[in-house]
Formats: structure tokens, C-alpha cells, sequence
């Protein structure tokens, strides 16, 4: 990720773990490991990782790739998911990649018991429930210290627009960037959410730099289309933009070290 290279265990085989016909059947039945699917705005947020992050914490981290990310960029990370599989993953992808040991929590972070307050927050698809949209502001405000930065990766897997005003009720200013990717040959657009304590400053920028590719923009959504629309950078006086439906994940999953992302 920008050159800073990250060992990450995977499951080979995604689809053999998932009961299709179960899933589709059953009146009540067992959720599919999301977690062990590598999410498109996962490696977005990796790559907007900053340089010495310090105390960092990735919440609903699945496969981990962001907080492992944070590591290697000298940061000093905390992993949640309510899931236990997924920690060992991230224990063992810490381990090949030669890592400091890094602490990991097995809990629901929406439902609160993580303590501490940290410079960096990651959240990396996570909003693929509406009645948790309060619970998760909540969570990211709870969990972020008063200069801090926390970073959230929307792949608008459902509308997710109700969530943006929980975070600004709550006192926190919200900077977004839109990121076209592409998974399995489908054009996604995620994006990107720098979210702050406003103290009194709302509209400010602050001088943490995020990773490449950040053109300011808004985001709307349009007949079940999530349109990325931008508007001028700061930085570098361009705007750009794109519009493209969101995608299903993918059918497959494979086993990737480090490096550029596949494409």
C-alpha cells in the first residue's frame, strides 16, 4: 500500500464456507462471513492511511488490512470485531508481515465496552444496517480523541446518507473524497470519509494529509445510483467526479501479499 508492503492471510476459498442454499431458505439464517471477504473500501482506506499515525484502532476490522497498514506506519493498533476468526487472522498476517504484536478485542463496537481514546479511528465498510447508523456516530465519537482523525470507508452498499448528519449531531465535521475502484471487473465508487471534532472550527481543514487521490467532493444519491460529485481540490485547483451503481461483492476471494491491490 504506497509502497509499504503488508503480508494478509485470506480465506482461499470463500464460497465453500457460505451455505447458499441456507442463506437463501432459511427464515433466520446464519450470517455469511463478510468479515472474511477483502471489501473494496478497505483497501481504499489502507491506502489513506496516514504516516505515524500514533494510537490507532480499527473498528469491525474483518481481515484487517487498514489497522495492519497503521502498523507498518508506525502506529500502535487496537483491532475490533465482534467475530473471534477474523483476530486470528489478523494475529497471523501481523506476524508474516513482521510486525510488533498488535492488541486485538473481541466485541461489538457499536454495543460499547472498548476503552480509551485514540488519534486515529478506522472504519471500513460498516454501514450496511440503518438502526445501527446512531450506535456507530456514537462509537467513532466515543473512541476519537480531541485532535484526532477518524477515517470511514462507505462502499454504499445500501443508502447510507441518513448516516452522515448522526456524526455532525454530535459535534463532529465531515470531509469526504470519492475513490473509483474496481473489483472482478465492476466499477465501484467508495468513498471516503475524514471526520473530525469541529471545536468551533467546522469548515477548517486539518493539516493531516490523507493518501492519493483526494479530490473534495459531495455525494448524493439518485434513483438507487451513488453519484460522486466533486468539486474543486484545494490543493490542486482540479475537480473531479464520476457516477457508477454499486456493486454486489464479489463471487471469489483470493489469497494476496502486500503490494499495489489487485485489479
Amino acid at each position: 500500500m504506497g509502497g509499504d508492503a503488508v503480508a494478509l492471510w485470506q480465506v482461499d476459498d470463500l464460497e465453500r464456507y457460505v451455505d447458499r442454499h441456507a442463506l437463501l431458505a432459511g427464515e433466520d439464517p446464519a450470517e455469511p462471513p463478510y468479515w472474511a471477504h477483502l471489501w473494496s473500501g478497505a483497501r481504499v482506506l489502507a491506502g489513506a492511511v496516514p504516516v505515524r499515525p500514533g494510537r490507532t484502532i480499527e473498528l469491525g476490522c474483518g481481515l484487517g488490512l487498514p489497522g495492519l497498514t497503521a502498523a507498518r506506519r508506525g502506529g500502535r493498533v487496537t483491532f475490533v470485531d465482534r467475530a473471534r476468526p477474523p483476530l486470528a487472522f489478523v494475529h497471523a498476517s501481523a506476524a508474516a508481515s513482521g510486525l510488533e504484536p498488535v492488541g486485538v478485542v473481541a466485541a461489538d463496537f457499536v454495543a460499547g465496552g472498548i476503552a480509551g481514546r485514540f488519534d486515529l479511528v478506522l472504519l471500513a465498510e460498516v454501514l450496511y444496517d440503518r438502526a445501527a447508523f446512531p450506535a456507530i456516530a456514537r462509537a467513532v465519537a466515543d473512541r476519537l480523541a480531541e485532535h484526532g482523525l477518524a477515517l470511514l470507508a462507505d462502499g454504499a452498499r445500501i443508502d447510507t446518507r441518513a448516516f452522515y448528519p448522526e456524526l455532525t449531531a454530535l459535534g463532529l465535521e465531515v470531509e469526504t473524497t470519492s475513490h473509483r475502484v474496481e473489483a472482478d471487473g465492476v466499477a465501484e465508487a467508495i468513498v471516503l470519509s475524514a471526520i473530525r471534532w469541529c471545536g468551533g472550527r467546522c469548515g477548517g481543514r486539518s493539516e493531516t494529509q490523507l493518501g492519493p487521490r483526494t479530490d473534495w467532493l459531495r455525494r448524493g444519491c439518485e434513483a438507487g445510483q451513488y453519484v460522486a460529485t466533486a468539486r474543486t481540490s484545494r490543493s490542486s485547483g482540479r475537480g473531479a467526479g464520476g457516477r457508477c451503481r454499486a456493486a454486489a461483492p464479489p463471487r471469489s476471494c483470493s489469497r494476496w501479499r502486500g503490494g499495489e491491490p489487485p485489479r
